[in-house]
């Protein structure tokens, strides 16, 4: 025993500490974007996504009221934007972004159908969602994993949200099997939700696990705090 107390006192202390650590976790790559699609239309609009995306629940933890200013980042075919935008009608706004502008022809004329006027397409880019101006909510559906930039985007968004405002992550789980029918890809776990929002200004106020396949995460920005070069 002393003599192998002997040799590790010998033992250079960074190799120690080293040694100690447990190895470092692999980056996360971004999932190829979903392009538009008669397909990814009919996925995003697809029969059986109100019982697996609840999308009540997602609107009651929003805590949207009337008047008030929603931008939906990724919003595709407007399946949560359409929704939103009758909770806070008549004067509230939804800001519907995506970077594909099929989608938001897509969205239009279904909020056309449906006689809802208070959605405003935005086309953004993958370093910026272009939002006009701030807004008390913002709204990110099974998108986050896919941005393309997220440094660059989690800065712009944080950028983006009033004093008091809230954002609402929704990942599909890759923890467990509720979400085993989606791509590993296109899954994220809680470790790797906060591992990339908390350095990025923002703060977990309330994690939400009653969706039946899916993460939710509602963030505030934090005072004073700036992103992590």
């Amino acid at each position: 025993m002393t003599e192998t107390l002997r040799r590790l006192s010998c033992f250079p202390l960074f190799l120690l500490l080293a040694c100690a650590r447990p190895p470092a976790q692999p980056d996360r790559k971004p999932a190829h974007v979903m392009s538009y699609s008669a397909s990814s239309e009919e996925w995003l609009e697809r029969e059986g996504r109100e019982e697996e995306a609840k999308p009540e629940i997602v609107l009651q933890a929003m805590d949207l009221k009337p008047g008030q200013t929603v931008a939906d980042i990724g919003a595709g075919t407007g399946y949560f934007s359409r929704r939103i935008a009758r909770v806070i009608a008549p004067t509230g706004k939804v800001y519907a972004n995506d970077i594909q502008p099929e989608m938001l022809e897509s969205l239009k004329e279904r909020a056309a159908k449906e006689g809802i006027a208070n959605i405003v397409p935005v086309l953004g880019t993958e370093t910026d969602p272009k939002l006009p101006e701030k807004v008390d909510r913002i709204l990110l559906v099974d998108v986050y994993h896919e941005f393309q930039k997220p440094e660059e985007m989690l800065a712009r968004i944080r950028e983006s949200v009033k004093p008091g405002g809230m954002v609402i992550v929704i990942e599909f789980r890759k923890e467990g099997e509720s979400a085993s029918h989606i791509h590993k890809d296109h899954k994220m776990s809680t470790e790797e939700v906060l591992a990339e929002w908390n350095p990025a200004g923002f703060e977990l106020v309330e994690q939400i696990e009653t969706l039946p396949t899916q993460h939710m995460f509602l963030f505030t920005t934090r005072r004073g705090a700036r992103p992590v070069p």
